[in-house]
């Protein structure tokens, strides 16, 4: 069979999700292998050395893995590879805590991921392990969970530390806000059709499926992100959903007709309205303001978003270094650096400071008030005045984040 490695390596591992439910067999040993029992190589802190992660992959056989990647002649095949992806995922993105490999054969593949994460209690590790393949769309054989042992060098299956597990629920205000299709989800979550990616300090679960719902789940960042805290994977409650992008909000689209906000079904407590005369969808929950759709000529022609749980998508702007992915309720300064091109800061007629820069084939704008300006400018009747050298308080913060074209 003809081996093509993923060359790669550091776009590979940071994708490296798994697909499929999670599975709990009780306490199966693992014993393809016998591997030698060797102290645990920490690092200092919850690093993973190469050869601390080749001898935890060395203990899964085929009681667990595919023949393909089960024999240790295979392992030990690969190992340089993989060496090699670890190394540039610590050179170009930081510390790593797995590994990761595609093997293909005209156009099916299959492949496996495995990452680690160590227990505060007792030194051992919880290894996530799952492989995938299939031709045309991806497949999931299996993700498990692990604890292993570096004393005794092997690994018993345990139930997959999840709190809280992912629930329908969970993606509710995306099929709200962005018009994804009820049907598709609620199909997706029961298949379990989950993305595992994996880091560091822990992993974000996207809810997916290989057909016409993987398309809104991207555009509606349907995941969950959990923090590793040394016993379990527990919800990140303050993650910034990365939904504003260079195509619009989550699957409301810029130049495309707007989906249907009529809510049939709604436990969240959201409302909408639709001004006629002009052209404007309105979405709140409860008191909370939250969306401004304009459309024009039956398309959307801007959105404003006022909710403060999402922010914009790192794939689509890129902040400078030192800086955070800008949100709404976020201070200005921490996220934005001014220089004398971009971005441009406008007074507008009603007293709205407007930073406005370039995302893609979009505009978008940092919308705030006059009052966040160390030195503020008077609007002018009628007309938008440029603010040049602008300087924003400490505590001014980004009250809505406008995108359009």
């Amino acid at each position: 069979m003809k081996r093509l490695f993923l060359l790669l390596a550091v776009c590979a591992l940071m994708a490296a999700g798994c697909k499929g439910g999670a599975k709990d067999n009780g306490s199966t040993p693992v014993s393809g292998n016998e591997a030698v029992p060797v102290a645990s190589e920490n690092t200092s802190d919850d690093r993973f050395s190469f050869d601390e992660l080749f001898r935890i992959f060395s203990c899964f056989g085929d009681n667990i893995m595919t023949p393909k990647f089960a024999p240790q002649s295979v392992k030990d095949g690969i190992k340089d590879e993989l060496k090699g992806s670890y190394d540039g995922h610590c050179e170009f993105i930081g510390p790593c805590n797995q590994l990761a490999y595609s093997l293909f054969d005209g156009n099916c593949y299959d492949g496996f991921a495995m990452a680690c994460y160590r227990y505060k209690a007792d030194g051992h590790v919880l290894v996530l392990l799952s492989e995938n393949g299939g031709c045309d769309v991806s497949s999931v054989k299996y993700i498990r969970a692990y604890e292993y042992d570096p004393a005794a060098g092997n690994a018993h299956e345990v139930p997959f530390p999840l709190y809280p597990q992912p629930q329908r629920d969970d993606f509710e205000d995306m099929i709200r806000l962005a018009g994804a299709d009820v049907a598709s989800l609620r199909k997706a979550m029961k298949d379990g059709a989950y993305d595992y990616n994996f880091r560091l300090d822990g992993l974000q679960v996207r809810l997916n499926d290989p057909m016409d719902f993987e398309e809104q789940a991207y555009h509606g960042a349907l995941l969950l992100d959990y923090l590793w805290d040394g016993t379990q994977f527990v919800r990140n409650e303050g993650f910034k959903y990365p939904c504003i992008h260079a195509e619009g909000f989550a699957n409301i689209l810029l130049g495309r007709e707007a989906p249907d906000f009529y809510f049939d079904y709604d436990p969240k407590g959201y409302g909408v309205s639709y001004s006629q005369g002009g052209d404007l969808w309105l979405i709140n929950k409860g008191e909370e303001q939250g969306l401004e759709i304009q459309m024009d000529g039956g398309k959307v022609y801007s959105i404003e978003v006022h909710f403060p749980q999402y922010c914009v998508a790192s794939y689509a702007y890129e902040v400078q270094p030192g800086k955070q992915q800008p949100y709404v309720g976020a201070r200005i300064n921490d996220c934005l650096t001014f220089g004398t091109e971009s971005p441009q800061v406008w007074m507008l007629s009603d007293g709205t400071v407007q930073i406005e820069d370039g995302i893609w084939n979009s505009q978008i704008a940092f919308r705030t008030s006059k009052g966040s300006l160390v030195h503020p400018v008077e609007p002018a009747f009628n007309d938008r005045v440029r603010i040049e050298n602008p300087q924003f308080k400490p505590d001014a913060t980004i009250e809505s984040i406008l995108i359009w074209r």
